[in-house]
């Protein structure tokens, strides 16, 4: 059986994450998301949205907010002149770096999470 308050504390876990995430760095979830996914070489908008299962038109609203902060700049691929690019700027990896520095601590509920990323290593 399904335990639907289980499921309920890991929601407001994660909501009180993001909300400290938010506090700390000015990045919504789906905006570290993106800039975590963009520095593990996912540069193309149609596979940044693919693995950050958004519909292209959300990503694109992310993408916007995030070059308009200065955190990434959309550029013609180097492979074709028919696709773009998005890549970190200075401002963009230096955000990175201080959002996994920031000391955000994870709430129990999400720990195991943690621990499936280290073991990932």
């Amino acid at each position: 059986m399904i335990d639907l308050c289980a499921i309920r504390k890991l929601q407001t876990a994660l909501k009180a994450f993001e909300d400290r995430l938010k506090e700390e760095t000015g990045l919504s979830m789906n905006d570290a998301m993106c800039l975590c996914a963009i520095t593990k070489g996912i540069r193309e908008p149609g596979s940044l949205a693919r693995e950050l299962e958004l519909s292209p038109s959300r990503l694109t609203r992310i993408l916007d907010d995030l070059e308009t902060r200065g955190f990434v700049d959309r550029r013609e691929s180097e492979k074709s002149r028919r696709h773009t690019e998005t890549r970190l700027t200075e401002r963009g990896r230096e955000l990175v770096a201080r959002y996994r520095n920031a000391g955000i601590e994870l709430p129990e509920e999400l720990a195991f999470a943690k621990e499936m990323n280290e073991s990932d290593h």
